[in-house]
Parts: structure tokens; C-alpha cells; sequence
């Protein structure tokens, strides 16, 4: 399974926001929009390509507050240096 996330840098349970893009297994991409973390509130959209699904999330959730960023997936050592840089920065 492919997957995308972003997250809107907060920590709080009151302010965090997750997004995520999964391909389905009949070929669709499936868009997870949760709040207050792991626990909290999921919406989903389904659309018919990553690129959809990711040009939606860029318009409509990304767009509307500066902080999000993408995180990535399996990452190296010099990416995790960069990423706990970050987020040093947002604490």
C-alpha cells in the first residue's frame, strides 16, 4: 500500500491535524482527514488518482494554514537529523 501523510506541526490534542493518501486496493485513492490525533475524528474523500487526491489536500486543507508539512516515510538518518531539527523549531 502507497501512503502519503501530512500534519499541521501541532502536538496538542485540541489542534493536531493528520492528513493522509492510501491507494485502495480497486485502484482508487482514498484521502483520511483526521483530528485531534489518533483518537480523534476521521472524514474521508475518495478520488480516482494520487494526483487528485494530493492536488485536493494542497487546495483545500495545506493551503488554508502555513505549517503543514509533509512527513515522510521511511527515511535515512540525515532526513531524521532534518525532521527533528523541525521539530525543535515548532516545540
Amino acid at each position: 500500500m502507497n501512503e502519503r501523510r501530512w500534519w499541521n506541526g501541532c502536538w496538542s490534542r485540541l489542534t493536531r491535524r493528520d492528513v493522509y493518501v492510501r491507494n485502495a486496493a480497486d485502484g482508487r485513492w482514498q484521502v483520511e482527514l483526521r483530528r485531534g490525533g489518533p483518537d480523534g475524528r476521521v472524514r474521508s474523500r475518495t478520488f480516482g488518482s494520487e494526483r487528485e487526491a494530493v492536488e485536493w489536500i494542497e487546495s483545500a486543507v495545506i493551503a488554508s494554514e502555513p505549517d503543514w508539512r509533509e512527513v515522510p516515510g521511511r527515511i535515512d538518518s540525515r532526513q531524521r537529523r532534518n525532521v527533528a531539527r523541525k521539530l525543535r523549531r515548532v516545540g
